[in-house]
């Protein structure tokens, strides 16, 4: 199935959107987007050009799907370490590795379902009218 793009993206800034919240660097990105290495010619060109991409509008957007994409993976993994390490007292590290990336996965991936608030007001007081007032 073809992957969907977004529409005021094109296929290579989404893709620099991506690779950078997958922590790719510069030189990494521009040798896959643009088949150019550090030091050749039209380096800094493409350098200055993924910095204005990531002032589009939509960069923040697509770079949010992505890291939502990861910790949907982290909080699968997060979750095999944690049973794992529930069996096996030494991995006391793995485990709290693994309960922070439950808690921070978790927040963003049921964030609506936990973060409901009910407010109440009950009752309200007799303010009176500026007639009353003594003066």
């Amino acid at each position: 199935m073809p992957r969907k793009v977004n529409p005021n993206l094109t296929v290579q800034q989404e893709r620099f959107v991506r690779m950078q919240a997958n922590g790719c660097e510069f030189p990494e990105i521009i040798e896959a987007i643009f088949g150019i290495h550090k030091g050749d010619e039209g380096y800094h060109a493409c350098e200055s050009k993924l910095s204005r991409w990531r002032n589009h509008p939509k960069y923040e957007e697509v770079w949010k799907d992505e890291v939502r994409k990861q910790d949907f993976s982290d909080y699968t993994l997060a979750r095999n370490v944690l049973r794992k390490s529930m069996k096996d007292s030494d991995k006391w590290l793995s485990m709290q590795s693994a309960v922070n990336a439950l808690n921070n996965s978790g927040k963003r991936i049921f964030r609506d379902e936990e973060n409901t608030v009910t407010v109440r007001i009950e009752g309200m007081p007799d303010l009176g009218s500026p007639e009353d007032a003594e003066g």
